[in-house]
């Protein structure tokens, strides 16, 4: 055959697999958004008034943050992340529409406020141990676990506010 009927007979099927390729990217990059209820959009309003300096408020499992507050400024990127000590909570920003949130204690030996963002990896400047991100092989705080992911919380968004629950 010759390169020109290859690479004409080639392409056509060469560029259909990386417009499928792409478009799976895409929406597992999205994570799916639910319409909230009435009653969701009044929990969000109740709390508006409650948060705190650092620009969140707890109560019980849940933790509704003010993205709106400078303390959240690095969440603006993606990849920029904000560990909320007290709550117990990393929260990382994936791409442009979506935040996760994380335990934030150590899968290893519990310590909770010493992490870094690297590589698409939570990394406890503790010992060096790195954990992933996408719920694969998750492990328990303080399990003495040196690889594995971190536990996921629930988010779910409302204007400038965010609802964390933790589980």
């Amino acid at each position: 055959m010759k390169r020109r009927d290859f690479v004409q007979h080639l392409c056509p099927s060469l560029a259909v697999i990386q417009v499928l390729a792409t478009a799976n990217a895409c929406v597992q990059a999205v994570e799916p958004v639910a319409e909230l209820s009435a009653s969701e959009i009044q929990e969000f309003e109740r709390v508006s008034k409650k948060y705190n300096d650092e620009g969140y408020f707890q109560e019980g499992n849940q933790v509704f943050v003010n993205l709106s507050n400078p303390a959240f400024s690095k969440l603006g990127n993606n990849s920029g992340y904000v560990n909320m000590l007290d709550a117990g909570v990393l929260l990382l920003r994936t791409d442009e529409k979506t935040l996760k949130a994380f335990s934030n204690c150590c899968p290893h030996q519990g310590i909770r406020g010493a992490w870094d963002f690297v590589n698409g990896r939570f990394r406890c400047d503790n010992h060096g141990n790195s954990y992933n991100v996408n719920e694969v092989n998750t492990v328990s705080c303080s399990s003495n676990s040196i690889s594995g992911g971190l536990q996921r919380f629930n988010v779910v968004a409302y204007q400038q506010y965010v609802k964390i629950t933790k589980v």
